[in-house]
């Protein structure tokens, strides 16, 4: 992998040449969600940069395997497919939402979105043919409290391999998420970690998982 801090800087220039309506074209058609809606919706929120951020982070990163824990609605993962990169496969989970889970990815558009909808604190929630330590890239969206975060990545550190990716949005939201950010070193090898507040007011953690044996 190159040089994390360039990819960042990289990927932050980019953001320039991200457009909403990119993705508003590709919006799923949902019975519980008026298009106007959800094009609302995600104008509203990709006036957040993190949302901006994924595109050309992808772009550059080039992961072959990508999973999103907390995708909700499909914000996130709508504007992760959306990539002029397509050659990688997309795993996002989310609870039930009443009828709405993802509800802004058309899955027809892209071949390589799985979606699953289930509590990702059970592990049986997974594909039996997915092999988790291959995952390039991860984003953990989920509940914003300390022990929640902390269960998460107790849980999945086994499954980080080194070089890997990890995206958290709202390091700072909170003291516990601060807690969490701050002793990441103490719950999986990390080589590298970047707190950014351009993209996100609240906390955009940007983190390469390192070697254990380092």
């Amino acid at each position: 992998m190159q040089n994390f801090n360039d990819l960042i800087e990289k990927s932050l220039e980019k953001l320039k040449d991200f457009d909403p309506e990119n993705i508003i074209q590709n919006l799923a058609v949902n019975p519980y969600l008026l298009v106007s809606v959800g094009a609302g919706d995600i104008r509203d929120k990709t006036r957040v940069a993190n949302y901006c951020f994924f595109p050309g982070f992808i772009d550059l990163l080039k992961p072959k395997q990508i999973i999103e824990l907390g995708s909700a609605m499909g914000v996130g993962s709508v504007a992760m497919l959306t990539s002029s990169y397509k050659d990688f496969h997309f795993y996002g989970v989310t609870l039930r939402e009443r009828g709405l889970e993802f509800c802004y990815v058309d899955s027809s558009r892209y071949p390589n979105f799985h979606p699953i909808i289930g509590d990702y604190l059970d592990m049986s929630i997974w594909p039996k043919d997915l092999d988790l330590s291959q995952t390039d890239l991860w984003y953990i969206d989920g509940e914003h409290s300390e022990a929640h975060v902390r269960a998460t990545l107790e849980l999945y550190k086994p499954f980080f391999k080194p070089g890997a990716t990890i995206l958290m949005d709202d390091c700072s939201l909170n003291p516990g998420m601060q807690n969490v950010y701050d002793d990441l070193e103490n719950i999986f090898p990390v080589k590298s970690k970047v707190l950014n507040y351009q993209l996100h007011w609240s906390g955009w953690g940007i983190i390469e998982v390192g070697d254990k044996n380092d």
